[in-house]
């Protein structure tokens, strides 16, 4: 809403400005400025864009693959310790369904406003040193090295995930990209001076759309936790109605 409405209310101006009777004479001794003086203005705009974008997106990219992993290492747990009888008789399972539990109701509203759950890591913890108990009797066996990596990408997983709570913005970038897109305004006014009011409303109008419909899916992309564009819980939830299945079967 903040980008809508700050760049219409420009080009308005800008529209205003130029045709207005006491400075329309001034304005109309730079009417013969070329057309193709708006073109740099218009690369630079679509590479500053382009660069924002890649960054955000792969950055929401990295989250979402952290939460596929999570998901992946989860069910690898569940799985191992379900054919491993000195895991299997420690509730480990129960106790994987309270975390999955705690981080989707709990943990995940908090990472929103860049907090974590204490409780969520307190089950996590504790899955791990219950976990960690019974490794002396798996040491060199073929079991213990799986077990270490699947609670190596469990560990490096979540870490990843709870990691991007951080809203980082890069304000020299979004300034360069704001400027340039003023710049850009700028520039079809001035190449539209000796055109008529209705062509020049036309080209900004056109141009000021331009730069909405790309500045808000980037403004929009810098939250992963809340917004239209957001992570999806979904893998972690998959797991949660998984173990809530295996334990209605187990009655």
């Amino acid at each position: 809403m903040i980008v809508f409405v700050s760049y219409v209310g420009i080009a308005l101006i800008i529209i205003w400005i130029v045709h207005t009777p006491r400075l329309r004479g001034f304005f109309s001794s730079f009417g013969r400025i070329n057309g193709t003086f708006y073109s740099p203005a218009a690369t630079m705009f679509a590479l500053t864009a382009a660069f924002m974008g890649a960054t955000l997106v792969g950055g929401f990219n990295a989250h979402t693959e952290s939460i596929k992993q999570e998901r992946t290492a989860l069910l690898l747990y569940v799985d191992f310790v379900n054919n491993t009888p000195s895991l299997a008789n420690q509730n480990l399972q129960y106790q994987v369904k309270n975390y999955l539990q705690s981080a989707l109701d709990e943990e995940w509203s908090l990472l929103e406003n860049e907090k974590i759950s204490s409780r969520t890591g307190g089950i996590f913890q504790e899955i791990f040193w219950k976990t960690i108990a019974i490794a002396p009797a798996l040491e060199g066996t073929q079991a213990g090295r799986e077990l270490s990596k699947i609670l190596d990408s469990w560990y490096e997983a979540r870490s990843k995930r709870i990691s991007f709570r951080w809203h980082h913005v890069e304000h020299l970038r979004w300034v360069v990209l704001f400027m340039v897109a003023f710049l850009l305004q700028l520039s079809v006014a001035a190449t539209h001076l000796s055109s008529s009011k209705r062509t020049m409303s036309l080209t900004i109008g056109i141009t000021t759309a331009l730069i909405i419909s790309v500045i808000t899916p980037l403004a929009l992309n810098v939250d992963h936790y809340s917004g239209m564009l957001e992570v999806s819980k979904t893998p972690l939830y998959e797991v949660y109605e998984i173990l809530g299945e295996q334990f209605n079967a187990d009655r």
